[in-house]
């Protein structure tokens, strides 16, 4: 049987080589039309990316406004005042006991009437001249020295009734004067020719006190600590009482511990320069008391021979001007007064003449009535000064020398201070009875 050879065809690979065959002649033909056109276009090309600069950015254009409320233009500054300060004293306070303030009732009745009579200010005990303290205290040391009142009241509740009524309240603070606070502050009293035992103002028999010691600093710090207490419950103004050496017997046999030369009047200074630093951290205002007798030269036992520098010292002052101090009269070569409670104008007239270097006051004439008075001065008190002013009839002097006090002899010393450059009064009756007072606007 004869053999058939059978011829295969490969269509597919033919068709593959045919189709390379094509591609590589397309190639050859674009790589040869991409040279003829990149020849003809090379210089063109060339001087444009040779002389091509990048665009300067511009600034986007702001989105249109979306339509809101409209925003009002902010108001002007205006620089905010400063609190009115109240004034260091009112231009007429009186005292009251602290049976009067202890008691709400009796308390609502005499602001009413006091109010009436043209009174603005009140001026009342914080710590007494017995050492008690009259307000409900917190400090410590109160109750140590057992000095807290029994019937004490709310300070805070207190000043704020007061200036609910239209009174500024003034509290007073007897300093060194304490007889309560020597028996268990041992170590800061007057001591007894520098022993250990308590000097005493008089005999036992005689009631004699013992006192704290003025050149004493824990003796200072309560002071100072009582009337940061009271600026922090609302008392603008206080008023520091017995700031002063004792007075007594045997004041030759009393010793105040290393003062080198004992100089009065500096180391209380410098007691009031610390309780003006005080007041002036807790916005209060501190002022100290003093006796126109010591401020007129007839005594040095109190306050030393520069009166003048205690009220320096404190910023303020307040001058006791009662004719009932001078006693039955006084003999000196600075003044010289008889009877000096039967005749208050010329009493309060001259004794401020005599003080009025001391004081700051420039005062003129001979204390007749009518002399010495000016409208417009040219000189005012060193510091701000407030006059104490005698409201009551006293009780220790003699019948010949002495006689009652009513709205005559009241409104007499209030010329007198007023000739002087004083404006402020602080009418003083203990008992608290204000039926003398001069009439509003006299």
């Amino acid at each position: 049987m004869k053999e058939f050879k059978i011829k295969r065809y490969d269509h597919a690979r033919v068709q593959k080589r045919k189709q390379g065959a094509r591609a590589a002649a397309a190639t050859v033909l674009l790589g040869v039309a991409a040279l003829v056109v990149g020849w003809t276009a090379y210089p063109l090309v060339y001087d444009f990316i040779t002389s091509w600069e990048p665009p300067a950015p511009s600034a986007p254009e702001p989105p249109d406004p979306v339509p809101g409320p409209a925003v009002p233009e902010p108001p002007s500054v205006i620089p905010e005042e400063e609190p009115e300060q109240e004034a260091v004293f009112p231009s007429s306070a009186v005292y009251l006991p602290p049976e009067i303030m202890e008691d709400e009732e009796r308390l609502e009745q005499e602001l009413a009437s006091l109010k009436e009579k043209g009174v603005t200010g009140i001026v009342f005990d914080l710590k007494d001249a017995t050492g008690i303290v009259r307000y409900q205290s917190e400090l410590e040391r109160v109750a140590l020295n057992r000095a807290q009142s029994e019937t004490a009241y709310d300070l805070q509740q207190k000043t704020a009734r007061l200036r609910q009524a239209g009174m500024t309240p003034v509290g007073r603070l007897y300093a060194f004067r304490d007889r309560t606070a020597t028996a268990h502050m041992y170590e800061s009293a007057v001591k007894y020719m520098n022993s250990t035992v308590n000097w005493i103002d008089n005999s036992q028999a005689n009631g004699g006190k013992p006192w704290l010691n003025p050149n004493n600093t824990e003796a200072q710090d309560y002071i100072i600590a009582l009337a940061e207490e009271a600026a922090r419950n609302g008392v603008g103004t206080i008023l520091l009482d017995g700031v002063q050496f004792p007075e007594g017997v045997a004041l030759d046999l009393a010793t105040y511990g290393n003062t080198g030369p004992l100089d009065k009047s500096a180391i209380l200074a410098g007691f009031l320069a610390r309780a003006k630093a005080a007041g002036d951290r807790t916005g209060s205002q501190v002022a100290v008391t003093v006796n126109l007798i010591s401020a007129a030269g007839l005594s040095d036992v109190r306050y030393g021979d520069d009166v003048g520098s205690l009220l320096a010292a404190a910023g303020c002052g307040v001058v006791e001007v009662m004719p009932e101090q001078f006693g039955n009269g006084v003999t000196s070569e600075v003044l010289t007064l008889s009877s000096p409670a039967l005749d208050p104008y010329k009493t309060v007239s001259q004794g401020l003449k005599a003080a009025g270097p001391a004081l700051g006051l420039e005062t003129g004439g001979d204390g007749e009535e009518g002399e010495g008075e000016t409208e417009d001065r040219e000189e005012a008190p060193r510091v701000p000064l407030a006059a104490v002013i005698q409201a009551y009839t006293s009780g220790i002097l003699s019948q010949s020398g002495n006689k009652p006090y009513g709205p005559e002899e009241v409104e007499a010393q209030v010329r007198a201070v007023r000739q002087a450059g004083i404006e402020e009064m602080i009418y003083l009756d203990p008992a608290g009875e204000y039926g003398n007072l001069p009439r509003p606007g006299a």
